[in-house]
């Protein structure tokens, strides 16, 4: 059965309990703005390649709880820049955000803006050769004179993030007059968007200090890529959401269903979470119609933008932030019906 023709008069909710207990107050709905305003700060970053061994100069957006100010926010970063942070509730959890092929870091701005609103600092890195700016039109991102440039990233955009986390930890413990004693080593977790979801998989998979994962919509990996991502499902061992668009025509939904048959079983607290009348580029800031999900019948950018962020929200919450309130939204006790998702936990077949 397709995903299309699945009955979708109530949301699918298979999912396992959970050991950790409930706190009794319930939890703020995620898919609204937190307790903090955000801002938004710029640094650079650099590693060394995985694959030449030259510089990586990773230039990187860092999103923050802040104090509320009358700055207007950035129109494309959803938030001001270098305002001054909230430093009352510091340290606050970390999280890294991968974007998709040729992408940019301000790619998915409504959602990292959002994350930082509830109390994380989310640093997102432009993974070099593999932006928008590396590939302007008349450029084919999916071309074959891409493909070497799509494989070479495919090794180091895992090492990408993981340098990043480790440089912004170095920052967090200097005198940085933006992001000094703001992050917390002890809570970090990773995200990312199409190739940023393949990154995100392999990322969290190589790297201890990630503690849970978000993977939407991801590529099954590129050239040496497919053997990384297969490798890394195999030894997944911390939480992690795959989150696919049941009309993606970019990474179809089929092909999210097989990478769910793959994660390592059992364990009550990877999730799958499915739109089912959103596409690609539902995750992103904008809707391009190539991606699918775009058309009059799909779901409204609004309302998937509300969607990922109530799921995104809560699954980093609950594993990475440590509130246990949010065990809830993500277990069938606490879990909300909603025609437009479903969402399936460790054993449960996918549609």
């Amino acid at each position: 059965m397709g995903i299309s023709q699945f009955p979708l008069g109530a949301a699918l909710l298979l999912v396992g309990s959970l050991v950790q207990p409930f706190a009794a107050e319930a939890p703020a709905d995620p898919s609204q703005p937190g307790p903090y305003s955000a801002g938004v700060t710029q640094r650079t970053f650099v590693r060394t390649s995985s694959t030449t061994g030259e510089p990586r100069v990773l230039e990187s957006l860092i999103w923050y709880p802040a104090l509320t100010v009358d700055a207007a926010p950035d129109a494309r970063l959803a938030a001001p820049m270098d305002v001054e942070p909230e430093r009352s509730g510091a340290p606050y959890p970390v999280l890294v955000f991968s974007h998709g092929n040729f992408g940019l870091p301000w790619g998915t701005s409504y959602l990292t803006s959002h994350l930082a609103s509830h109390g994380f600092v989310v640093i997102a890195p432009a993974h070099p050769g593999n932006t928008l700016d590396d590939c302007r039109p008349p450029c084919q991102p999916a071309g074959p004179a891409m493909q070497p440039i799509r494989e070479d990233s495919a090794i180091n955009r895992p090492g990408d993030l993981i340098a990043v986390l480790g440089h912004a930890l170095a920052l967090s413990q200097s005198d940085d007059p933006l992001l000094g004693g703001i992050l917390d080593p002890a809570r970090a977790g990773v995200l990312g968007h199409s190739f940023g979801g393949y990154t995100a998989l392999v990322a969290v998979a190589n790297e201890p200090r990630f503690r849970a994962a978000i993977s939407m919509a991801p590529g099954g990996g590129i050239g040496p890529g497919r053997a990384m991502l297969q490798e890394a499902i195999s030894k997944l061992s911390t939480p992690t959401m795959l989150m696919s668009a049941g009309r993606d025509a970019t990474t179809p939904y089929a092909s999210h269903r097989n990478l769910w048959s793959m994660f390592p079983q059992p364990g009550p607290a990877n999730r799958f979470v499915v739109l089912s009348r959103a596409g690609h580029n539902s995750f992103n800031n904008r809707c391009v119609p190539s991606g699918g999900g775009c058309g009059p019948d799909d779901l409204p950018m609004s309302e998937a933008h509300r969607l990922i962020s109530y799921w995104a929200s809560a699954f980093m919450l609950h594993h990475i932030a440590g509130d246990e309130r949010y065990a809830q939204l993500l277990d069938p006790a606490g879990a909300r019906e909603d025609p437009e998702v479903i969402v399936l936990a460790p054993g449960a077949r996918a549609p």
